[in-house]
């Protein structure tokens, strides 16, 4: 017992003497409530960009309508002068759900005490569909007997929208479960592939032998991206044979973001693995950024549902792009040209994180 006693101790003290290990166990727990807290504990869920299509010819009470929809703190109001514009920035998800106001909705309801107004929704993702859905007959509701005192008077003609493939929660969640490879696989695996090179004592073998530092690194990378490639197949097969999701399969193009995806991945872990002095360390590190990383990309929920400040945070994080990347590939059908954005993002950020990776490994093997 006592050597028992004696051995956790021992543990409990080294555990205590790398800081480096303490800081990443203490921040995981806070920094996963802080964002619990964040996302889930606001009285308004989210925010969603709406618009507006108002053909009202006399646009007093449709004005009023919109100010109801502006006050609900749920929708962000971008109004558009046509149909077909609105129409074209719900496909390319600029906005999630269209409202359009016919020419004669203010005459309609002083005249008759009765008007139709159309909501077309996106439908590729239920939960935020069934939301705005919800929302907007709320504010409706809330508008005509506050404002107008009728019963009834306005009637919701609503419409979902399908670009692409028509989805249900199976076919939302896939492309989400692929970027899972993308955290874990690619950014924990490069992290592990220098430590604990570094902690074996083998880097110091390799300087002195003919080989390269550089290209030691290289091959790392291959390996890790050959490991990569092993996990997302794997899911890609058990998905497709478990599930069977409706979605679009483009070998090509998917293949594209997965490897750009992983090798911002690979990027992010080599960082850390520079920086982290020992291997529970860059371990613990790299776990905690992966997991918090999921909260920020789109992989669960629309990045709507994260607070306006943490939402500019998502748009800097290169995963983001490779999530709606995913998502746009597999439910919308899109094509390269559809997809310029993502993939320059992409191939951008993981030449600069890849740079400043190879900049502080040189350095360390310097040292």
């Amino acid at each position: 017992m006592n050597s028992t006693m004696g051995i956790a101790v021992k543990d409990i003290k080294y555990f205590f003497r790398e800081r480096g290990t303490l800081f990443w166990t203490m921040a995981f727990p806070i920094l996963i409530m802080l964002l619990f807290t964040a996302i889930f504990g606001r009285e308004i869920p989210f925010n969603a960009n709406i618009g507006v299509v108002n053909n009202d010819n006399q646009p007093t009470l449709s004005q009023g309508l919109i100010s109801v929809f502006n006050s609900t703190g749920l929708f962000t109001i971008k109004n558009f002068t046509t149909q077909t514009d609105a129409l074209k920035e719900l496909n390319a998800t600029a906005v999630r759900a269209v409202i359009i106001i016919p020419q004669n909705f203010s005459q309609d309801l002083m005249a008759f005490g009765h008007a139709t107004v159309s909501l077309v929704v996106d439908g590729t993702n239920p939960d935020t569909a069934q939301l705005i859905s919800s929302a907007f007959k709320t504010s409706v509701v809330a508008y005509y007997k506050a404002v107008l005192n009728y019963t009834e008077p306005i009637t919701v003609d609503e419409e979902t929208s399908f670009v692409g493939q028509k989805v249900g929660y199976k076919e939302n969640l896939v492309p989400g479960m692929l970027c899972y490879p993308l955290l874990f696989s690619s950014m924990v695996v490069s992290t592990g592939a220098i430590v604990y090179e570094r902690e074996r004592g083998t880097l110091k073998k390799i300087r002195a032998s003919p080989i390269r530092p550089i290209n030691v690194l290289i091959g790392k990378t291959i390996a890790a991206l050959f490991q990569t490639a092993i996990t997302i197949f794997i899911m890609a097969v058990l998905a497709v044979t478990l599930l069977a999701p409706a979605l679009n399969w483009n070998v090509q193009l998917l293949t594209l973001i997965m490897f750009l995806g992983s090798m911002n991945g690979i990027a992010l872990g080599l960082i850390i693995s520079c920086i982290g002095r020992a291997p529970q360390e860059a371990s613990n590190a790299a776990t905690t950024i992966a997991i918090v990383l999921q909260f920020f990309i789109g992989m669960y929920f629309p990045i709507e549902y994260l607070p306006t400040y943490l939402q500019q945070i998502g748009k800097v994080i290169p995963m983001t792009y490779a999530a709606q990347a995913l998502r746009d590939i597999m439910i919308r059908n899109a094509t390269l040209n559809d997809l310029l954005l993502p993939i320059t993002t992409l191939t951008v950020s993981a030449v600069i994180l890849y740079g400043v990776g190879v900049l502080l490994y040189r350095r360390w093997v310097e040292k």
